[in-house]
């Protein structure tokens, strides 16, 4: 029902050496207090604690000292040894065109980086990014998992050291699993944390908002959901990201359509169509609404002219392109199109039913009953469905 870009930045969890001691340290439980593990080392316990703050200059000497003391190697404690693949991992999933091959490469750092990290800020980064490399490959059942242990260690960091830095990203990150995955569990109580932790962010705000419209459209409650949408809008408005901007339009408009108001959503999206020529993706997604509520509206002309104006963006994404050849039927009252998607082992089940179904409406409405029975009978092949084509869910 709904679409939201991903823009969570991949952050490696550097921090402080002092910092990053204490909450090795902290890991290690009550024989690494200060007092204890400053008294192993031989170090003026007070010296100590305030080099650890930060008010003092640490040596490499110490450094040794403490990793040796911690069972680490020097390397190990500083984060150096990681560095590398690190800097791979951020690399493969910034790409802008990301192969199989690519997202396996960054799914196996991200689990080598969780298997090697210590401490709250380096495990917490580590979850979040493999939860990352989880979410590209579609396994967004064991993102949602990497994304609840990654928020464990963002608490901790806020607690601690009232660093907000992860906490922001992974909250976000769960709700896009959560929607998906309509897995609503404490939900509330994450939401209502987030928003006291990012009253000055509007785009966490946004995705909060978002995750709320899904939550109320999910249950039926088409207004609430309505109401948060256009919520979601305002704050992105305020980012002046125009990726988050044009996807609020275009939940707006989804959710203006789903309530029937045809004209509402056109409008909607006539209101950003010329500031997203540049996101195709999100063009794609527009021209798709945009010609399925001039179709509610029987402005077929007007919707010919819409998609067929931008037929070569969305050629560059085959399931939208065939969405829309079904629609062609509908617009060009020609059968032909929809049956070559029917027809088209390429498709999916999906676009195959959505055709099928279109056909039998198609056939039904000028009496021919013969040829509706045949696209009946192959669309109970896939599945069925009592709404018309276009209303279908993942449209």
């Amino acid at each position: 029902m709904t679409t939201v870009e991903y823009t969570a930045t991949m952050t490696i969890g550097k921090i402080p050496i002092g910092r990053r001691i204490l909450e090795i340290m902290q890991e290690k439980g009550n024989a690494f207090t200060i007092r204890a593990f400053a008294e192993r080392l031989g170090e003026n316990r007070e010296t100590f604690r305030q080099t650890l703050l930060g008010n003092r200059p640490i040596s490499l000497l110490l450094v040794e000292k403490i990793a040796d003391g911690l069972g680490l190697t020097e390397q190990r404690l500083r984060q150096l040894d990681t560095f590398k693949k690190e800097e791979e991992l951020v690399t493969l999933l910034k790409a802008t065109t990301r192969t199989k091959v690519m997202l396996m490469r960054a799914h196996s750092i991200a689990h080598e980086l969780v298997e090697t990290a210590f401490g709250s800020t380096e495990r917490g980064f580590a979850f979040n990014n493999l939860g990352r490399a989880q979410y590209l490959m579609q396994q967004f059942e064991d993102a949602h998992e990497s994304w609840k242990k990654a928020l464990f260690f963002a608490r901790e960091m806020q607690r601690a050291f009232e660093d907000t830095r992860l906490l922001k990203i992974v909250s976000e990150n769960l709700m896009l699993t959560s929607t998906r995955l309509k897995d609503y569990g404490g939900a509330n109580e994450m939401l209502q944390f987030v928003e006291r932790t990012a009253a000055d962010d509007p785009n966490t705000l946004g995705m909060i908002a978002y995750a709320r419209m899904v939550m109320y459209g999910d249950r039926g409650n088409l207004e609430s959901s309505k109401k948060f949408a256009y919520e979601s809008l305002e704050y992105f408005r305020k980012t002046n990201n125009m990726k988050q901007i044009g996807y609020g339009h275009l939940n707006v408009a989804r959710i203006e359509y789903l309530s029937g108001n045809y004209e509402a959503s056109v409008k909607v999206l006539d209101s950003v169509f010329d500031s997203i020529l540049d996101c195709e993706d999100i063009l794609v997604g527009a021209v798709k609404e945009y010609v399925r509520a001039l179709i509610k509206l029987h402005q077929y002309e007007t919707a010919i002219q819409i998609a067929e104006q931008h037929e070569s963006v969305i050629k560059q994404f085959p399931d939208d392109w065939r969405k829309l050849q079904v629609m062609y039927t509908v617009l060009k009252d020609d059968p032909t199109y929809a049956d070559n998607i029917a027809m088209d082992l390429q498709a999916s089940v999906e676009g195959q039913t959505l055709a099928c179904k279109c056909l039998f409406e198609y056939y039904v409405k000028r009496g021919d009953a013969e040829s509706a029975m045949r696209y009946y009978e192959l669309e109970r092949k896939y599945s069925r469905d009592n709404s018309e084509f276009y209303d279908r869910e993942g449209f």
